[in-house]
């Protein structure tokens, strides 16, 4: 099953942006207004008739929980658009960054990946250590179960250096990927590994 990972906003009501994010390297994540980065990669990826699983980790605080509604609002309409259904699964946990904490975070998003699952993940929000969290998860998921593949990660980015401000989506799937690479070449006690990942990062 296609599954999107992602975090629930924290801002307080009002500071949640309606963007429209410029895709960088990757032209299927191109869409329209969202306050949300997972949506152009529902949208870039999902099938029509499809249905496709979303996984995010709310933590216990009240504007999550009106972002979460948000959530849900541009997703029903994203099903309507694009002929899907989407599964929304929201896992309530703690509003705390300890690594305890976290930890339990990590837990509660590879509990949800099941063998084959095709796996989509967003790293825009969320306190620092939480897209730790998630990028574990993506690796465990990866080398633990049978067949599950990680197709595209992203991060929305919003530069206020210039103005207007300017709002990207970076597909960052390659570092996820590059991760692993450089987990093999130590394995694999690969000399000039530095020379090789080089050569990778160049193709």
């Amino acid at each position: 099953m296609k599954k999107f990972l992602m975090v629930t906003p924290q801002q307080p009501d009002g500071m949640l942006r309606l963007v429209d994010y410029e895709a960088v390297d990757n032209e299927l994540l191109q869409y329209g207004s969202t306050h949300f980065a997972i949506l152009p990669v529902i949208n870039g990826y999902a099938e029509k008739g499809e249905t496709v699983q979303v996984v995010t980790l709310t933590q216990d605080y009240k504007y999550c929980y009106t972002n979460l509604e948000t959530l849900r609002t541009e997703l029903r309409e994203l099903e309507t658009a694009k002929g899907i259904t989407v599964e929304v699964e929201s896992i309530v946990v703690p509003y705390d960054s300890g690594v305890m904490s976290v930890i339990h975070c990590f837990q509660e998003f590879i509990d949800r990946i099941d063998d084959g699952d095709e796996l989509y993940a967003c790293m825009t929000f969320g306190t620092k250590p939480i897209p730790i969290a998630l990028n574990m998860a993506l690796q465990y998921a990866y080398r633990i179960k049978k067949n599950v593949s990680v197709e595209c990660c992203v991060y929305g980015d919003l530069d206020r250096t210039v103005d207007p401000e300017r709002s990207r989506i970076f597909d960052i799937t390659a570092l996820i990927k590059l991760g692993e690479i450089v987990r093999l070449l130590a394995e694999q006690n690969v000399q000039q590994p530095e020379e090789i990942i080089r050569q990778i990062v160049e193709m």
